[in-house]
Formats: structure tokens, C-alpha cells, sequence
């Protein structure tokens, strides 16, 4: 289905609210600021085929920022990947930032925060993760890479999704067939960026991964018991506390914070809600496994920039 969009058709007063709904049905929700002198206006032609969006972007120089609460919006789980057109643009994810150019690619992870510095013109390709992520690694240290595409295997990826993207977009009929040719879309993709990634000594051991995915799953499947914490990780993962704190330090990232985040998020989700508008506010961190009513004030205030009484207030002052 092909949809094309652009801010033409609107002030610009409301372009930017405009082009905000239009990238969130073809992308991920995102917030943006520009600083352009001449005023937004961009253009999205976006097509669907097989579960994955392809879209051709062009617009003035702008920031788009896919921050926690937009995170929290985002429908599905995904992974994108943009190939540079023309102009240059940088993508900021887990603690790097890629700077691309013509014909260089690049990785990102709509689960997590990113910051999108837009210029110029790209394909931007959403796929379900699953899809991507069963044929090549698409963790932390292959996301905010710069991957030039410029020959090989990458330059046939990056120009199959050029022509892919035309064909469908286009009135010659050929719909139907174009329709087929996801799964090889996402394996030439996979081959790009897998193709990258064995030619390029990477950043930690499979044993090193293996120590951090199995980390992040024992955050995610424990974080509401109390004394979950590094070193409980540590001896579950049978490493010391310090291997620990050293490992997610090479990613750029803080353990202690990681748990802290997904507890306030937690919390902040049921402030939300109205099923746990019984609960007092003490009630719901303790069950996140906060132990202290005075540190969750804090560490929620410096998280949401907020009281939670207010943030609980703002969520249901319309109900």
C-alpha cells in the first residue's frame, strides 16, 4: 500500500505536528525541533509489503528524538535501518553516534531512546524485529554504526531497496510481485550488515555477550523483587561484581541505572493507570522493588522531572 505524505498542505504553524503523525505511521512516534530558517517541509513516500515499511524521506534539516515516553508509545517492537541518499545525518543510540553520508547505512532499535539529526534525503526501511534480528545480531553493538555501502554485498542491499522501493511505489502493476520480495529484502539487509560487522573487530567476546544478554533478561524477569541488584546478577551469572560493572561499562551504560530506569518506568506505567488508582503511590514503588519511599521520590522527581503525585494527578485529571 503505497502512502504519500507531505507538509505542503499545511501551515507552518502545524507542519511540524503534522510531520510528526506522518513519521509515526511509517517509522516509530518521535517528538521534533527544527531550527530552519526557511520553516519545515518535508515529504514521506512510504510503501508496506510483507510486515515491513519502506519509505523514501526528504525534508529540511531537523531533529527527531525517540525518547522513553515515545518508546512507551511505540506499538510494536522494531528495528530500522536508513541508507543516506544525499546530505548528511547522524544517528544517536546507546552511547555512540554515527555519522553518515551517501550510501552508508546505519542500524537503530525503536525499544530504546535515539536521538535522529535529519539532513538531507534516505530510505528508511522498518522491520518487525523478528524478521531482521533471526538472520544476523542486531544488538547494542551493531546499532549507531556507520556501515558503508558503497560496494559488495552492501551497495547490492542498498540499491535492491532503492529499486524495491520505486517499484512499489510506482502505477506499473507490479504490486503483486514486489509484494514476494520481503523475506529476501531483510536477508540481503542482514548480509549488509553482518557482511560489515565480521570485517570489523568487534567491541566484546561472545562470551561477553552472552554474560549481558543473560543480565538484561534477569533485570527484565526479576526487577520487582527488592534485593535484585549487580551483585545478586553477578553471582547468579557465576562473575564477580566488578567483571559486572565492568561489563556494562563497555557498552556505556550503568547497571545500578538500568535497574533504577526499569523500576521508574514500571512505576510510571501504573500511576498511569486507572486499574491501580487503589494503590498508594508508596504501594507501587515498593512493589517495583524500590525499599525506600524516600529514594524513589528522588530518583522519580530526577527521572520525570516531576513528583510522582503530580504525574499521577496530570494522567487522570481528565477521568
Amino acid at each position: 500500500m503505497k502512502k504519500l505524505t507531505t507538509t505542503d498542505h499545511y501551515s507552518s504553524d502545524d507542519r511540524l505536528l503534522a510531520w510528526a503523525d506522518q513519521v509515526r505511521t511509517s517509522c516509530v512516534p518521535m517528538v521534533f525541533r527544527t531550527d530552519s530558517e526557511q520553516g519545515f517541509r518535508g515529504e514521506i513516500c512510504s510503501v508496506e509489503t510483507d510486515g515491513m515499511c519502506f519509505s523514501r524521506i526528504a525534508a529540511v534539516d531537523h531533529v527527531a528524538i525517540h525518547d522513553w515516553e515515545e518508546v512507551r508509545r511505540t506499538a510494536d517492537d522494531y528495528l530500522l535501518v536508513s541508507i543516506q541518499i544525499n546530505g548528511k545525518g547522524a544517528i544517536e543510540q546507546d552511547a555512540r553516534t554515527a555519522f553518515v553520508g551517501p550510501a552508508d547505512m546505519v542500524l537503530f532499535d525503536s525499544s530504546r531512546h535515539f536521538v535522529w539529526h535529519f539532513s538531507g534525503e534516505q530510505y528508511t526501511i522498518r522491520f518487525p524485529r523478528k524478521a531482521l534480528e533471526k538472520l544476523v545480531p542486531c544488538g547494542r553493538q551493531q546499532t549507531a554504526v556507520k556501515i558503508p555501502a558503497a560496494a559488495g554485498i552492501r551497495r547490492i542491499a542498498a540499491d535492491h531497496v532503492a529499486s524495491l522501493h520505486r517499484e512499489l511505489s510506482s502505477d506499473n502493476g507490479n504490486d503483486a510481485a514486489c509484494a514476494k520480495l520481503g523475506d529476501i529484502t531483510a536477508s540481503l539487509v542482514a548480509m549488509a550488515i553482518g557482511d560489515y560487522f565480521n570485517t570489523v573487530p568487534l567491541p566484546r567476546s561472545n562470551v561477553k555477550e552472552m554474560h549481558l544478554l543473560r543480565a538484561r533478561a534477569l533485570i527484565r524477569d526479576r526487577i520487582r523483587e527488592p534485593e535484585l541488584g549487580p551483585e545478586q546478577i553477578a553471582a547468579e551469572l557465576g562473575v564477580s561484581s566488578r567483571y559486572l560493572y565492568r561489563l556494562f561499562a563497555e557498552v556505556g551504560e550503568s547497571i545500578g541505572d538500568i535497574i533504577c530506569t526499569t523500576r521508574l518506568n514500571g512505576c510510571g506505567d501504573w500511576l498511569q493507570q486507572r486499574a491501580y488508582l487503589h494503590l498508594s503511590i508508596t504501594d507501587i514503588a515498593m512493589t517495583w522493588g524500590f525499599n525506600s519511599a524516600s529514594h524513589f521520590s528522588r530518583a522519580f522527581r530526577r527521572h520525570f522531572e516531576m513528583s510522582a503525585r503530580d504525574y499521577r494527578a496530570q494522567h487522570h485529571e481528565a477521568s
